[in-house]
């Protein structure tokens, strides 16, 4: 099977619902991952397990790895995240490191604020992150 019919089967698999339920039942709340190591990767396995939140893109600046999928999330540059927040409706971008926010410039981190898009830091070690961003956002 090749790689982009792979994507596509996992794709169709995330859209299937089970009979009966509706698709408000199911929406989750996407959140924008900023960075890409093994917290990110880690990161990103815990929020597709998730039943409340959905890791909408993952964000690096690497021009490599943009593009390119990680756990079926793709990649994108810094510079597209006000978009797709406001495209979307993201609700936070979520960051391990605290470092991990350098990528993006004055500007940027500006109009994600205006947007009421915060940035939540949630520890690589941390085991519930629907708990961490529940608690985040509410405040």
């Amino acid at each position: 099977m090749s790689r982009h019919l792979g994507d596509r089967v996992v794709q169709a698999l995330r859209r299937w619902r089970w009979p009966g339920r509706s698709r408000q039942a199911e929406q989750r709340l996407p959140v924008i991952v900023c960075g890409l190591d093994y917290a990110h990767y880690r990161l990103l396995t815990r929020l597709a397990r998730s039943r409340r939140y959905d890791a909408l893109a993952a964000v690096d600046d690497y021009p490599w790895h943009h593009g390119t999928q990680v756990e079926g999330v793709r990649v994108y540059y810094p510079s597209e995240v006000p978009s797709l927040a406001r495209r979307h409706g993201a609700v936070a971008v979520v960051y391990c490191h605290d470092d991990d926010l350098a990528v993006f410039d004055a500007q940027t981190r500006e109009t994600l604020d205006q947007a009421g898009v915060p940035c939540v830091h949630v520890s690589p070690g941390d085991e519930d992150v629907e708990d961490i961003l529940a608690r985040q956002l509410a405040s």
